[in-house]
């Protein structure tokens, strides 16, 4: 392939982005009065700027009054007033064009929940009738199930719930149904259904309510009262094991090993119970539970294998952890718990910087699991150790990660680092030419920042960049293509969801807009519309959050490719005057802190890591009490930590005296600021590095590696954005 010519191309791809990407979408037309009226109304909700809107409403007309009458029916209907919502909403009926389908749902739910429930199941059906598309669907069926049931209309009641076909959640239909049997007297077949809904919807509001249903039923039934299959149980424990309720999902598997399990489902529960036991920190337990299990099922006793394996890791048993790996090799060497067991204990070797013992495990997983989901990390750690120990095997290992794993993280990474081998060689051009590639096909990564840093160097600078690399260039794969336009069923969202935040129906407008598929070629204009919606919050982190989902791939576009809007989502600058001041205070560049609390917190300064750091800029709480005495603060409290202007004095104060612990080298700073001084102290003894990017590379912890990249990147990319 000739690299030129492809560049052409993305450039070309690239350039048709900035004609078709527009900013904003053409605005609804809703006056900034009513705005500014339908916005108070919804900050304060007062007599008085009801009374002002309401007054308005009166002085216009067409669809501006009908907008501003539907603004005023949704405050009554947010204060529970249904009887004037509903007044207020039956004059426009039918009447309001886009926000039809919403009209006609809350003014039949006004009437619900005025305990009409007679007069609501006309208003109902005519808008399930009518609306088959609508997002309220679902509930408005559910209001209409619940009004029958209200009104004793349990046969009709019993026809809408028990057809599966009906757009109702499963658990709300199961619960509804087993109301409509409670109520009838069937008790059995209450039991039944309410069991469903608790059982197979574990984590669904309907389980709650159910069980508490149960209890009654078990208390008036006696011994009527039917005895549940022990398997029910173990679906139960399964799913909860699924959300990751380890301690609830470990009692419902004791639970269902004593109703009597049998066979491969006793199976189950037992391997289930201690790998809950297991992720729920209760390693004592167990590791009694599982080493001495006789399991028949051939992955079940794999996955047996892998736990106790893993336990026996964690107690730093090593040499029963090694051959309980050979175990696993010699019963299920096709099993994925193996290919498992061999990257952890790869990793084990690696944190502990045995480079003998993690070659040969890795090596290993490359060889017998030549497509496993490990096999990439595995094989770029054999790729980085040929690297740093500069054996004749590079060239051949870099080139193979590419050709292999051109779908990989580490694919960029293996391009930079066969570039440098390149120069090493004394091969200019070819180095140039993959700087170039890796700038024009992944603008946004660590590895670009370097290689630009690459193409500054003289010897660089003064050679062509080679046209043809061969092979390896099918690795550079095309950016994800954007749509430039809105379809019409995307555009239709928009204009709805649009009109919504522009009557300050901010919650209705989001749960609009989050009904384009995220992943459409189009679905970018929802992400900005709705990141929009999230900064008008002030939720920085939430608009964040949805840029990268909706943009996921974000990082392949360069800057000038998209409107700046979606950049400034992507990249937020909140607190910014106070980023700024304590930032400057300490001599740190404010496009570095900005940087670091994306990564840290997202910009949510209500943020707790797994770990229980907080704030902005995530700080423990034992750190943070000692900030507090040093910088003479008084009156500690962990809560302090979530406010910003409280996070970034402590959170650059702190940074300041980890960037001197280093004489300033930013990427050990980093790195540790992530996982401590004492780390960052061991991994340097692992050197020497060449430069600062082989340390970088070199870090063992994946988490700390991709923070301090991330960081820098995000400091470069606030740079571009805001200036210096």
């Amino acid at each position: 392939m000739i690299f030129t010519r492809q560049c052409i191309a993305i450039w070309a791809f690239l350039i048709q982005l900035v004609l078709l990407v527009p900013s904003s979408l053409q605005a609804v037309q809703v006056s900034g009065r009513l705005r500014e009226l339908s916005r108070s109304l919804a900050d304060n909700g007062s007599n008085e700027a009801y009374r002002n809107l309401e007054k308005y409403a009166a002085t216009v007309s067409g669809s501006e009054r009908n907008h501003a009458l539907y603004a005023l029916g949704m405050a009554r209907y947010a204060a529970r007033k249904y009887p004037e919502a509903e007044e207020l909403l039956a004059k426009i009926l039918n009447d309001t064009g886009t926000l039809n389908g919403h009209v006609a749902y809350y003014h039949a739910s006004c009437i619900v929940r005025a305990e009409e429930f007679d007069r609501a199941l006309g208003h109902l059906e005519k808008f399930i009738k009518e609306h088959p598309e609508s997002r309220f669907l679902s509930a408005a069926t559910r209001l209409r199930a619940e009004s029958l049931l209200r009104l004793q209309k349990l046969e009709q009641a019993r026809a809408l719930l028990m057809s599966k076909q009906g757009p109702l959640e499963e658990p709300v239909r199961l619960y509804l149904a087993a109301r409509v049997e409670h109520v009838s007297g069937n008790l059995q077949k209450a039991a039944s259904l309410y069991r469903e809904a608790y059982y197979n919807y574990p984590n669904s509001d309907q389980a709650d309510a159910s069980e508490v249903q149960l209890d009654l039923l078990r208390k008036s039934m006696g011994e009527y009262y039917p005895k549940a299959p022990a398997k029910w149980r173990l679906v139960r424990a399964g799913l909860l094991y699924k959300s990751g309720t380890y301690d609830k999902a470990s009692a419902e598997y004791s639970r269902a090993l004593s109703a009597g399990l049998a066979g491969i489902d006793r199976e189950r529960a037992l391997v289930g119970r201690g790998a809950s036991d297991y992720y729920d920190r209760n390693t004592s337990r167990a590791y009694a539970s599982l080493r001495s299990l006789k399991i028949q099922d051939a992955e079940l006793d794999a996955e047996r294998l892998y736990l106790v394996f893993s336990l026996l890791r964690r107690q730093g048993l090593i040499r029963p952890m090694v051959a309980t790996v050979e175990k696993l090799s010699d019963l299920y060497p096709n099993s994925r718990w193996y290919e498992k067991a061999l990257h952890a204990v790869g990793n084990h070797y690696l944190l502990k910087d045995n480079r003998k013992e993690y070659i040969r495990w890795f090596s290993r997983l490359v060889k017998v699991f030549p497509k496993g989901e490990n096999a990439a990390y595995a094989h770029w750690k054999l790729c980085w150790r040929a690297w740093l120990d500069e054996t004749g095997q590079r060239q051949e290992l870099l080139t193979g990660h590419i050709l292999t794993f051109p779908w990989a993280d580490t694919t960029p990474d293996a391009f930079y680092w066969l570039g440098r081998l390149f120069e090493k060689q004394s091969k200019f051009s070819e180095a140039h030419g993959i700087y170039l590639a890796i700038t024009e096909y992944y603008p946004h990564y660590y590895t670009a920042l370097m290689a630009r840093k690459r193409l500054s160097l003289s010897a660089i600078r003064r050679t062509k960049p080679v046209n043809d690399l061969g092979s390896i260039s099918k690795a550079l794969v095309e950016p994800r293509k954007l749509a430039g336009i809105p379809d019409a069923t995307t555009q239709s969202y928009l204009e709805r969801g649009q009109l919504l935040a522009a009557l300050s129906l901010v919650k209705d407008a989001i749960a609009v807009l989050q009904r384009i598929d995220y992943h459409k070629g189009d679905a970018h204009f929802a992400g900005l519309e709705l990141s929009r919606l999230h900064v008008s919050q002030d939720e920085y982190y939430k608009a964040l959050r949805t840029m990268k989902q909706y943009l996921y791939g974000y990082l392949r576009f360069p800057v000038g490719s998209l409107d700046r809007e979606y950049w400034e989502h992507l990249f937020p600058l909140g607190w910014k005057d106070i980023l700024h001041s304590r930032s400057e205070r300490h001599g740190l560049d404010p496009n570095l802190i900005a940087g670091l609390i994306r990564q840290e917190s997202e910009y949510n300064p209500s943020a707790k890591s797994r770990a229980g750091a907080l704030g902005l800029m995530q700080i423990m709480p034992r750190t943070g009490r000692t900030l507090f005495q040093r910088l003479g603060i008084s009156g500690f409290s962990n809560w302090k930590l979530t406010q910003p202007d409280v996070s970034l004095r402590l959170g650059t104060f702190h940074f300041k005296e980890v960037l001197q612990e280093f004489d300033g080298q930013l990427e050990y700073a980093l790195a540790s600021y992530n996982a401590g001084v004492h780390r960052v102290s061991e991994w340097l003894k692992q050197g020497p590095f060449e430069d600062i990017a082989e340390f970088v590379e070199s870090i063992p912890f994946s988490e700390t590696r991709g923070y301090v990249k991330s960081v820098i990147r995000n400091q470069w990319i606030y740079t571009e954005l805001y200036g210096n």
